[in-house]
């Protein structure tokens, strides 16, 4: 699901644009990962056509890694409309698009909002972040460990953890 979000994002914010996407990942072993990058792919290739998504860069979530291969994308790929962090690493590519002045910055989206990301949406660094909730995500996996081993425990409602996006505009207050 966010894999799939993150692609109608860039694919909408990016329609009349023909050109290239940076795909950055932590690691293809990270299930989450996996599944986001799957979803951003198959998005992507059915309804906007127009892009094409650059070999994907596995960072192992380490800023010492995406900071070198931003800068080199942003270098090297003339056609640069927009930029997907899949995991961690994302120091590095703001680090990259923050000393990056006077050029034409790409429309990014990250996941997760933290400190960090906050400020980015609050800079202009970044556009959107696509937050999944650490909280709920949480206080589902408490309830779904309570459940299983008190048997008599009353049955506790699950909530559908749904993903949340995030503009510059609409960063929730702390």
């Amino acid at each position: 699901m966010a894999g799939r979000t993150a692609a109608l994002i860039m694919g909408l914010m990016s329609r009349r644009a023909t050109g290239s996407i940076g795909l950055f990942l932590g690691s293809r072993t990270l299930h989450g990962h996996q599944q986001r990058e799957y979803g951003f792919r198959t998005l992507l290739e059915e309804q906007f056509k127009h892009l094409t998504i650059l070999p994907a860069i596995e960072t192992r979530d380490e800023n010492k890694l995406s900071r070198p291969a931003m800068e080199r994308i942003l270098r090297d790929t003339a056609d640069l409309v927009g930029v997907y962090c899949v995991g961690a690493g994302r120091a590095g590519i703001a680090e990259v698009l923050q000393a990056a002045t006077g050029t034409r910055r790409p429309f990014v989206i990250m996941h997760d909002l933290t400190d960090a990301t906050r400020t980015w949406l609050a800079e202009d660094l970044i556009d959107v972040v696509i937050d999944q909730n650490a909280r709920l995500i949480g206080e589902q996996v408490v309830i779904r460990l309570l459940g299983s081993i008190a048997a008599s425990t009353p049955t506790l409602s699950l909530k559908n953890i749904e993903p949340r996006i995030i503009f510059r505009e609409n960063i929730p207050v702390v």
